[in-house]
C-alpha cells in the first residue's frame, strides 16, 4: 500500500491556465530539505533549529516557504522523526541555511515538498511500514546530487516495526535507508522493499 499526504491542489486538476501558471509560480518558492543519517549531532541539529527555523510564518509571497525534516537511524534520537514546515525566509537566509546544513553530519537533500508518503509490505503475516520521499532534481548545492528517486526508511506507524526500528542504527550504512528510481512500477517497488526489510530481518536474527 501506498500513499502520498498533499499539501495543496493537485497541479492536473487545474483546467485554468491562469491558475496554473499562479500556482507553479506558487510551487517555485517552496524548497524542502531532508537530512538523513545514523546519530546526527543533536547539538548542531538544534542550534540550526534555533537560528533559522523558529520564526512564525506569515504571508510574504516573496520568500520562500521551507520545510525541513530529519530521519535519524538511531530510534533514541529526539530527532529520529522530526520535521518543520511553514518557516519563510527571504534568499540571503536561505543561502546562508543551505551552507550550515552542508555542515552537518549526515545527508543532505532536496526533496519535493508536497509529499511525504508510506509504503507497505505484508511479510510473514507481519505488516512492516516505511517513509517515502521523492528527491529533487539539480539539487547542486549537496554533497551528492540525487535525481529522480525514492527514498524509503523504516518508521513507527506499524507496531510491526518496533523491534525492526530499534535496531536500525546497527545496520550497515546502505541498508538504513532504500534508493529507488522514480521510473520503476509498483509491482518493482514491491519487490525492492521487501528484499530489503528481509535482508533487515534476517541481519537482527543472526
Amino acid at each position: 500500500m501506498y500513499s502520498l499526504l498533499y499539501y495543496k491542489e493537485k497541479p492536473w486538476e487545474i483546467d485554468n491556465e491562469e491558475e496554473l501558471y499562479t500556482y507553479a509560480a506558487g510551487v517555485q518558492k517552496h524548497i524542502a530539505f531532508l537530512t538523513y543519517g545514523n546519530q546526527l549531532d543533536e547539538k548542531a541539529i538544534d542550534e540550526l533549529i534555533a537560528t533559522y527555523l523558529t520564526e512564525e510564518s506569515n504571508d510574504d509571497s516573496n520568500k520562500f516557504n521551507i520545510r525541513y525534516d530529519i530521519y535519524d537511524a538511531d530510534v533514541k534520537s529526539p530527532h529520529r522523526n522530526h520535521w518543520i514546515f511553514g518557516i519563510r525566509m527571504d534568499k540571503e537566509r536561505l543561502l546562508e541555511f543551505e551552507a550550515t546544513i552542508q555542515r552537518l553530519d549526515g545527508t543532505h537533500i532536496r526533496i519535493q515538498h508536497r509529499s511525504r508518503g508510506h509504503y507497505e509490505v505484508e511479510i510473514d503475516g507481519k505488516l512492516y511500514s516505511t517513509k517515502v520521499y521523492r528527491t529533487r532534481e539539480c539539487s547542486k548545492v549537496y554533497r551528492k546530487p540525487v535525481e529522480g528517486r525514492y527514498l524509503l526508511f523504516i518508521d513507527e506507524e506499524s507496531e510491526d516495526n518496533v523491534l525492526l526500528r530499534s535496531k536500525m542504527h546497527l545496520m550497515p550504512e546502505k541498508l538504513q535507508s532504500l534508493s529507488i528510481s522514480a521510473t520503476i512500477s509498483r509491482e518493482e517497488w514491491e519487490v525492492y522493499v521487501r528484499d530489503w526489510i528481509k535482508r533487515l530481518l534476517k541481519i537482527i536474527q543472526e
